[in-house]
């Protein structure tokens, strides 16, 4: 998906960013294809088990460095998320996954998706669909990339988020 070259570039960033959190990355030396850890996720979102399967998922490819694609490691993070790891295999069979993926793929890039991860802070109310707010109240914002996090935090603001005491 890209040249040797970017991968490593990448990767030095996310570790830089990650070691200044206190977060390891052991990122893979190649892009997987997340199009299996996607599949899973509307059954996760179906049976109410997305944001495990989220978190699982995302460890599991970030921190831990295995692969996504690999059928035997999405039937043990399916189990890690409280999935049943046959039924979550075997849905990627499904046939209507093809379909799902694509429609994913389109609210995405209705969203505006343009690498992963994508993070939205939006104003209390509103969606996509809405037009934007006026000049001066809180705007939407995406945050696309490993970014550090006071860019973060300076988007937050921007949505209209304010900052916590303590």
């Amino acid at each position: 998906m890209f040249p040797a070259d970017r991968v490593t570039v990448m990767h030095d960033r996310l570790s830089e960013v990650g070691q200044s959190m206190g977060v390891p990355f052991t990122p893979r030396p190649h892009a997987p294809s997340t199009k299996p850890a996607l599949a899973i996720s509307e059954l996760a979102r179906r049976q109410g088990a997305l944001d495990a399967w989220r978190e699982a998922a995302m460890n599991a490819h970030w921190r831990d460095g295995r692969d996504i694609e690999d059928r035997e490691v999405l039937r043990a993070l399916a189990v890690e998320a409280g999935l049943d790891a046959d039924e979550a295999v075997a849905f990627l069979d499904d046939a209507e996954v093809p379909q799902l993926l694509q429609e994913q793929r389109v609210e995405a890039h209705r969203w505006g998706v343009s690498g992963i991860p994508t993070w939205f802070l939006l104003p209390s109310g509103w969606s996509p669909g809405d037009p934007r707010p006026a000049e001066g109240a809180p705007q939407p914002v995406r945050v696309v990339g490993c970014q550090p996090m006071e860019s973060v935090i300076r988007a937050a603001e921007v949505a209209g988020a304010t900052p916590r005491e303590g």
